[in-house]
């Protein structure tokens, strides 16, 4: 079969293409998740600060706790939990006892809320969630902070102090960057907040959009979908063709890009706002369909060439999925616009990324023998993982599928690995065309094929 300069010079610009799926990766490289491992020999005390009130939590290590209290807690974490659960009231008092916010000697009144167990073996801690008492009008910036826990025992401990929440200055998420030290002789510090612009609270929310999608994974897998017959065409009675031109191919996913990026920047906005909201019990199921029916429509095309379609439906969805992700983070009321903004331009830039990592594989294989089976084999594992998402958060069980997809959109793990594909794909389809073995080309509907095809080649 001859092949056409044009599909010639598409597959050397995807070729291209790969080799800076690199640098696409590179932004969301740095706003990755950061972990901090606790070291066993520190407290820890952790902030969120909200618009009318101040959350947070003290982390002590269990060999610390059973030396000052001798509670003889057991370094297993079941056993542990039972220990701690008989003796809370004792260990929520010494919690009280030294630790303490508010302005100098006026202390805020703390409730602590139930207890957490932390790790596993030597590396077990105990978690003490509190909340301050009463509402702030406003919130203030600036506030001392007393602790000597475990440090009033034993001089040479320390205990660190993070700011995990605070919209207002663009803080989310943080688990790496302490503000405080506490240690012997220095246990009342002053935590200062401090105010940034708009654009300093935009960054990094633009940020934590970006991150979002990256461990998102239900989101992912939506997109993926939509994608795998992106570079196909459906014709009732033929079934699924390779697209004819990469321009097509380009058009039909900026479609389903927009349609999608437009349905969930409208319930993002509605749902920050407030103006509507739609239970969690009912959205995460929603997007589970999702995934199942964007992956069966590959099977069997209702909405055949007009992807674009299931895209703004179920957008929509994952928009609210969006908004609620944001209303657990305590989403400011002060910044509410540019924070809903900055993470929806966030989202943006990962579903770019993601489209940039699949579509020029995508492409390429599209002419290849093995993509319709690989759209069936990887539709059916779609469908599969998103039953099994949708059965969790129904009925509560685990089935054992966030086990098995996590480790595979763990990031950067899929920028190498749609890097390696598309080098991969590209090598594959010279192979092909070399051996006459491309799949050929079929007009578009309303189109003229102007390539030249050999009558000769089977047909898939």
């Amino acid at each position: 079969m001859v092949v056409g300069m044009t599909e010639i010079m598409s597959a050397r610009m995807v070729a291209r293409w790969a080799l800076m799926i690199v640098g696409v990766g590179a932004f969301f490289l740095m706003v990755g998740h950061r972990a901090t491992a606790h070291s066993g020999e520190e407290s820890y005390v952790w902030l969120q600060i909200f618009d009318e009130t101040i959350e947070g939590r003290v982390e002590f290590p269990i060999s610390d706790l059973n030396e000052v209290l001798d509670l003889g807690i057991p370094e297993e974490p079941s056993e542990a939990a039972a220990v701690v659960e008989s003796n809370l009231a004792l260990i929520t008092g010494y919690v009280d006892a030294h630790f303490d916010l508010g302005f100098g000697a006026e202390g805020w009144p703390l409730a602590f809320k139930d207890f957490e167990i932390l790790g596993e073996g030597t590396g077990l801690y105990v978690v003490i969630p509190f909340v301050v008492e009463g509402r702030f009008d406003p919130m203030p910036r600036e506030f001392a902070v007393f602790y000597d826990g475990i440090i009033e025992h034993n001089p040479e401990r320390s205990a660190l102090l993070l700011v995990e929440t605070d919209w207002r200055s663009g803080t989310f998420n943080n688990d790496a960057d302490h503000l405080l030290v506490f240690e012997s002789g220095n246990t009342e510090q002053q935590v200062v907040l401090g105010d940034t612009s708009w654009i300093g609270v935009l960054l990094p929310v633009v940020g934590l959009g970006a991150e979002h999608i990256q461990i998102g994974s239900d989101h992912i897998l939506f997109i993926i979908a939509l994608l795998l017959p992106a570079v196909l065409v459906f014709s009732p009675g033929l079934g699924w063709k390779p697209a004819e031109s990469f321009g097509s191919s380009l058009w039909r996913v900026v479609k389903i890009a927009s349609s999608f990026t437009i349905a969930h920047t409208v319930t993002l906005t509605l749902g920050g706002l407030g103006i509507v909201t739609i239970s969690p019990d009912i959205v995460e199921p929603v997007i589970a369909i999702s995934i199942a029916l964007a992956a069966l429509h590959n099977l069997r095309p209702v909405f055949f060439n007009r992807e674009w379609v299931i895209a703004f439906v179920f957008g929509l969805f994952h928009g609210f999925g969006f908004a609620g992700f944001l209303a657990d983070l305590g989403l400011d009321r002060s910044n509410r616009l540019v924070s809903l903004l900055g993470f929806n331009l966030g989202i943006e830039l990962g579903q770019v990324a993601i489209i940039l990592l699949l579509f020029p594989a995508l492409f390429v294989l599209r002419r290849t023998r093995v993509y319709l089976p690989l759209t069936r084999i990887g539709s059916i594992a779609l469908t599969a993982v998103a039953t099994g998402w949708f059965v969790d958060r129904v009925f509560g069980l685990d089935v054992g599928v966030d086990r098995v997809v996590d480790p595979f959109l763990r990031w950067p793990r899929p920028l190498w690995v749609a890097g390696l594909t598309t080098i991969v794909a590209v090598v594959y389809f010279y192979i092909e065309r070399n051996r006459d073995r491309l799949v050929p080309l079929d007009p578009e509907p309303g189109e003229t094929s102007h390539e030249p095809v050999d009558v000769g080649v089977a047909r898939s």
